[in-house]
């Protein structure tokens, strides 16, 4: 049996491409939300808010017999807080600020992508220009973070992606029915393409990092003097290198060598490893 793929959508205009190019039905049975099925895929929209999404994100793994290696996919339009983002851009999620707890996750993302990344701040509601200080994210929506920790206590994290459209620049009130429309009609089939490889991908990851490799990580995270953000850093990209290439030991080993004397020399030191290790 193949793995499921879930979907999930805060708005009906988010989920009507997705629901039309899996060819999916209604879920009769489904009363408390609107959910719909393909054959691998299901889809459950959640409507706006945190509270809305956990209990979605709840509701449509439990409900409907996830499996450990089933997918789930967070998809709609969000907010950048900066011009880095232009309108249409498609953002996957590295880093989700849950504005409610002022704590930050950061998903595993371990497959090659065409997507840019970038951080999330889920708010706890809409945000304009006037408390644009008060953003930390790059990006913002009201559900991404919240989907994110749901799911992350049924499924592995590397099967969990928030993937945002960008449709404003801290301008809620442009965004229409019709733009959400035009925005996923335009966007979805790059996003559908990297879904089809994505899904085919069948590498168990769950301990792709040896006993060896992460004493291997503990002393690069020692003497190059890392944060706990730095290290969580490099062990996602030491992650994502071995996924693509099979190896990283030798790619790594020569770093160990490396005694920082001061965390400026680490932070410079570090900065030649990502580069290394984000090489294809």
């Amino acid at each position: 049996m193949k793995n499921m793929t879930y979907f999930l959508t805060a708005l009906y205009y988010e989920a009507k491409g997705i629901i039309s190019h899996y060819k999916m039905k209604k879920v009769v049975e489904a009363i408390k939300f609107q959910v719909f099925k393909g054959d691998n895929e299901m889809l459950i929209i959640a409507g706006t808010g945190g509270i809305k999404a956990v209990v979605a994100t709840a509701y449509l793994l439990n409900c409907f017999g996830y499996k450990e290696n089933d997918m789930l996919i967070n998809l709609g339009i969000c907010g950048a807080v900066k011009n880095n983002f232009d309108i249409g851009e498609v953002v996957l999620c590295n880093k989700l600020i849950d504005d409610f707890s002022n704590r930050s996750f950061y998903p595993d993302i371990l497959f090659k992508h065409p997507f840019k990344e970038g951080s999330l701040q889920s708010l706890k509601g809409v945000m304009g220009q006037a408390n644009k200080e008060q953003i930390e994210g790059d990006i913002i929506d009201e559900e991404g973070a919240f989907v994110y920790q749901v799911a992350s206590m049924f499924l592995k994290p590397h099967n969990i992606h928030i993937i945002k459209i960008v449709s404003d620049v801290l301008n809620p009130t442009s965004v229409t029915k019709e733009k959400i429309q035009s925005l996923m009609e335009m966007k979805m089939p790059q996003i559908f393409n990297w879904l089809e490889n994505r899904t085919a991908v069948k590498t168990e990851v769950s301990n792709i990092i040896s006993l060896d490799e992460y004493k291997l990580l503990s002393v690069l995270t020692t003497k190059m003097k890392l944060t706990t953000a730095m290290n969580m850093e490099l062990e996602k990209l030491f992650k994502q290198y071995k996924v693509r290439n099979g190896h990283v030991m030798d790619v790594v080993r020569g770093f160990a060598k490396i005694q920082c004397e001061s965390k400026n020399e680490g932070k410079r030191v570090f900065g030649e490893l990502k580069q290394r290790l984000m090489e294809l």
